[in-house]
């Protein structure tokens, strides 16, 4: 009897050792948006197996001299952090930084599987 209940035991650590956890996002580029100083700023955020793979800022109207270190930095910054939070706050530009964040945040939730 001990050693059906050990076999029985070590099926089931088996077995759900290879579960495969329940995926949160679904795989594909999603869109948001988020209020800049100037105007809304839209990125698209791409997942993949529930991972951040690439965030575009496709369009805003900040002004370059000001905004451009956050345009180039922070989308890099959410991809390695794999996520908003942690991420650098860009003296001056504190509105396209949150505009980014904010447009991020709703892309991740249109992603998310309900």
């Amino acid at each position: 009897m001990k050693k059906i209940m050990s076999l029985m035991l070590l099926i089931v650590f088996v077995l759900s050792a290879c579960a495969k956890t329940p995926q949160i996002y679904h795989d594909g580029t999603f869109e948001g948006v988020g209020e800049g100083k100037k105007g809304p700023v839209a990125v698209t955020v791409t997942f993949v197996n529930d991972k951040i793979t690439e965030v575009v800022v496709t369009a805003q109207e900040e002004t370059p001299d000001i905004a451009q270190a956050v345009l180039d930095a922070l989308p890099e910054q959410i991809v390695e952090n794999q996520g908003t939070d942690d991420v650098d706050v860009f003296t001056g530009s504190s509105y396209t930084r949150d505009a980014i964040i904010a447009a991020v945040e709703q892309a991740t939730e249109n992603a998310r599987i309900k």
